[in-house]
């Protein structure tokens, strides 16, 4: 029994048996053995390739284990690891010298040597396999990557300024000399030359425009990726050392809609008369005129033999205006109804004495037409071209009826004084009084934009930076029955001249020489060019608007990882339309924008660039002009030096955290920057005490309801305006 069952057990373990050790390879193979992919040095049976047994009677295998030596997470082409197998039975026992069968996978991603060395053929993912059968495999897999693809842009530089007629950008560069790497720019595919080199032409907008530039190839993510800011504009305006002179930064538009709107003014309330249009205000001021002191310069009017004639008391009724633009400037003309003079004297007729006490009352119109220029100091004036005064009608209550007898018979001398002292008193109204009372009106309504300092003061981090605007009227343009536009010159100046961070060639500008698009239905008009704006921009940048120490307000969280960081922007920041179909009228951009941050204990920076892309809502209002900055905003950033064997981050995490990190504190210096003083409008009572003296103060307000005009570049601003004045009752 016992040589029987010896016997059996050598039948069983004998290599020719179909089905047992690996001779289950001999009869072809199954769909998992061509999965796996037969080594072609291996043969069935224990030929080349299989380890021969050890001993005739062998346990049957459970399991296969591998390794490579040395193990690592990546693999260059260079690297030889060698792979080790191990066969298991079931129990967990090794079973050694029991034959294997090797390949590699992906066919052709590497060789395998006698001694089961790799040599990597390809970059990307693969494995290798021993195999006991073909549903019996041991797997390890391994990833080669030599390195990231190289992606260099040789031009335009960083922040390069392209100026001209043609709005687009060459961007050439260069990557590897390898059929796998593709180029991307701005997501477009782009064509690589047999010797790495590339390039690509794209669309340009005014402005900062991003060269996001990708090198794929296929198996590193993230790819290589360089992110840089190149500025288009079809012009550069010029700075100077510490200012900028702008020739026409501001206009202001009064149509006739605005000058006349055919309303009277209504009864103030507690002390407040609220008026609409020019006219309207003017009206309101004639209203309250007391003359006698200021249009009379000698109330008595006649004197001697054969008559004593006294004015007493003047009332100028309530004037009817009527104003409109003329090609030289403005004409007014008055509409005087029931003006009233209180007389007291008498007249001597054939010995006998009769009294002239009485109140008489005209009815007069009278005209000026003035021509609106500007003095060597930038402020306007109303020079008088022509005026004219008509008396209409003139009747009287006179106490006695002789006198009144006297007063209705044409041609008396009582008559004729009385016509002649009221022509005289018009005239040196509307040659004088109107003229004065508008021109200061006008100047003192342009007088807030005369100086407008803007200060950002800032602790944490510290921030001192000071510029001051000025404006002046330079060419007023009338045309008839339509508008008065006011053209204005101004200089954006550095209150305390500062050393630039960074050298700038000038200004970007867009639409020099373009006019504003101005709304046909608006009463008033503001228009502001972005060249303003951004000159305002320019030169807070100058004075280190960019430049901030952010050390103090890192977040707690984030200080394991960052111990330092500051920004210094290498471009002044700069206000852009958007194109149509975006949210926002307009966007913020800042480009090149250095941030540096250290790690922990490390004695030394990272250096990031960050491209910045934000929405704009612009809001007038409280006194300003100003620009929200969206919340959130288009952040990409590049790791352009790094000074340890790993960055401090990578560039995708440290754009995740510009929000909390940088973007708080950008978009409140910033935000203050971008602020245009706009005072309120305040016609003090020195202007008009002497004649109106129970007119204290006249406020002229001006509401915005509409969303800007922003064409040719330009932004106009729709105003509503309302005149407010303070009076005493």
């Amino acid at each position: 029994m016992r040589w029987l069952l010896l016997s059996l057990l050598a039948l069983g373990c004998d290599d020719s048996s179909a089905g047992a050790g690996d001779g289950a390879f001999d009869g072809g193979t199954t769909d998992a053995a061509a999965d796996a992919g037969a080594h072609p040095d291996a043969a069935a049976g224990g030929d080349a390739g299989i380890d021969a047994p050890d001993m005739l009677v062998r346990p049957e295998p459970g399991f296969v284990e591998m390794a490579l030596s040395p193990r690592r997470s990546l693999y260059t082409r260079d690297d030889h690891p060698q792979a080790t197998a191990v066969v298991f039975d079931r129990y967990g026992d090794e079973i050694p010298g029991f034959p294997l069968r090797w390949d590699v996978r992906p066919n052709g991603g590497a060789t395998l040597d006698e001694d089961h060395a790799l040599t990597f053929l390809q970059e990307g993912a693969g494995a290798v396999r021993a195999c006991v059968a073909p549903e019996l495999c041991g797997r390890v897999s391994f990833f080669v990557d030599d390195a990231a693809p190289t992606l260099e842009i040789l031009s335009p530089a960083r922040g390069e300024v392209v100026t001209g007629d043609d709005p687009t950008i060459e961007v050439r560069g260069r990557t590897d000399v390898d059929p796998g790497v593709a180029v991307f720019v701005n997501d477009e595919p782009v064509e690589v030359t047999a010797d790495g080199h590339f390039s690509f032409t794209t669309r340009a907008r005014f402005g900062l425009n991003r060269i996001d530039a990708i090198a794929d190839d296929g198996v590193r993510r993230p790819p290589t990726r360089v992110v840089q800011d190149v500025v288009w504009a079809p012009a550069l305006h010029p700075v100077e050392a510490d200012h900028v002179v702008l020739p026409d930064p501001i206009s202001v538009r009064i149509t006739q809609r605005l000058l006349d709107t055919g309303e009277a003014p209504p009864e103030p309330v507690e002390g407040v008369q609220t008026v609409s249009g020019i006219a309207g205000l003017l009206e309101a001021f004639l209203a309250r005129a007391e003359p006698l002191d200021v249009l009379v310069d000698d109330p008595l009017l006649a004197e001697g033999d054969p008559m004593n004639l006294r004015i007493e008391a003047l009332d100028l009724g309530a004037p009817d205006a009527e104003l409109s633009f003329t090609d030289r400037g403005l004409e007014v003309f008055l509409r005087i109804e029931d003006l009233a003079i209180s007389t007291t004297g008498a007249f001597g007729l054939e010995g006998v004495e009769i009294g002239l006490d009485g109140i008489i009352h005209l009815d007069a119109a009278a005209f000026v037409s003035v021509a609106i220029e500007v003095d060597a100091e930038g402020s306007p004036v109303l020079r008088v071209v022509d005026a004219s005064v008509a008396i209409e009608r003139i009747a009287g209550e006179m106490a006695d009826s002789t006198a009144q007898a006297i007063l209705d018979t044409l041609g008396s001398l009582l008559r004729s004084v009385l016509e002649g002292f009221a022509e005289d008193m018009l005239d040196d109204l509307v040659r004088q009084q109107v003229p004065d009372f508008l021109e200061i009106g006008l100047t003192d309504a342009l007088a807030g934009l005369r100086h407008i300092p803007l200060d950002v003061v800032e602790d944490n981090p510290p921030m001192d930076v000071h510029v001051d605007l000025r404006f002046e009227l330079d060419a007023p343009e009338s045309r008839a029955r339509d508008a008065l536009t006011l053209g204005m010159r101004g200089r954006v100046e550095q209150r305390t001249p500062a050393d630039p961070p960074h050298l700038t060639p000038g200004i970007p500008a867009a639409g020099i020489g373009e006019a504003p698009a101005w709304p046909a239905a608006a009463g008033l008009a503001f228009a502001v060019r972005l060249l303003t704006v951004n000159a305002l921009a320019h030169e807070a940048w100058r004075q280190g608007l960019l430049r901030l120490d952010l050390t103090d307000d890192i977040p707690e969280n984030f200080r394991a990882v960052i111990a330092s960081a500051r920004i210094d922007g290498r471009l002044p920041p700069l206000v852009v339309p958007t194109p149509p179909g975006s949210p926002y009228f307009f966007e913020l951009q800042i480009g090149e924008l250095d941030l540096y941050a250290r790690a922990g204990m490390a004695n030394g920076e990272d250096r990031f660039v960050v491209s910045l892309r934000a929405g704009l809502i612009l809001e007038v209002g409280d006194g300003a002009i100003r620009f929200d900055i969206a919340e959130t905003p288009d952040v990409r950033a590049f790791l352009l030096e790094q000074h340890g064997a790993r960055p401090v981050l990578s560039a995708e995490a440290l754009a995740a955290i510009i929000g909390p990190l940088v973007w708080p504190q950008l978009r409140e210096t910033v935000g203050d920057g971008l602020s245009l003083g706009l005072p309120e409008i305040h016609i003090g009572p020195d202007a008009y005490a002497d004649l109106a003296p129970t007119l204290q103060d006249i406020f002229l307000v001006p509401d915005f309801p509409v969303a800007p005009i922003v064409r040719h570049g330009w932004f106009v601003l729709s105003a509503g305006f309302e005149s407010r004045l303070s009076v005493a009752e």
